[in-house]
């Protein structure tokens, strides 16, 4: 299962959208991405329906994220009882003060964000 997730995250995190004409690309892995997807989704977290399928996606995509890298980093110890809300309330907190930070690669932002909230022991 951590494989799928792994998998899955690579593949989404992976997205590069061509501009029109130019000849450039602009790159949607990074936190100035993130961080209106997970606004969306922590906003959505207390509610029952989903206002469009643009706020559905962001929410899956900003849950999926935090899922796999949580699964795939030997960084994060999340003690009992943490939720998946939790983790992503901690990635929006962290995107929200570190605005410095936001032309970084969102998985790497992500495993920021939850190794400083849920630190390993020291072995």
């Amino acid at each position: 299962m951590k494989n799928l997730c792994l998998l899955f995250v690579v593949l989404l995190c992976g997205a590069v959208v061509p501009l029109q004409g130019v000849g450039q690309t602009v790159s949607h892995e990074d936190g100035n991405d993130l961080l209106p997807r997970c606004q969306q989704s922590v906003e959505a977290l207390d509610k029952t329906t989903w206002k469009d399928a643009h706020e559905s996606f962001n929410a899956g995509f900003c849950l999926g994220l935090v899922q796999g890298v949580w699964y795939a980093s030997a960084n994060v110890c999340t003690g009992p009882g943490v939720t998946f809300g939790q983790l992503q309330r901690v990635v929006l907190k962290f995107l929200q003060d570190n605005p410095e930070k936001l032309n970084l690669n969102q998985s790497t932002l992500v495993e920021m964000a939850l190794s400083k909230a849920f630190p390993c022991p020291k072995k």
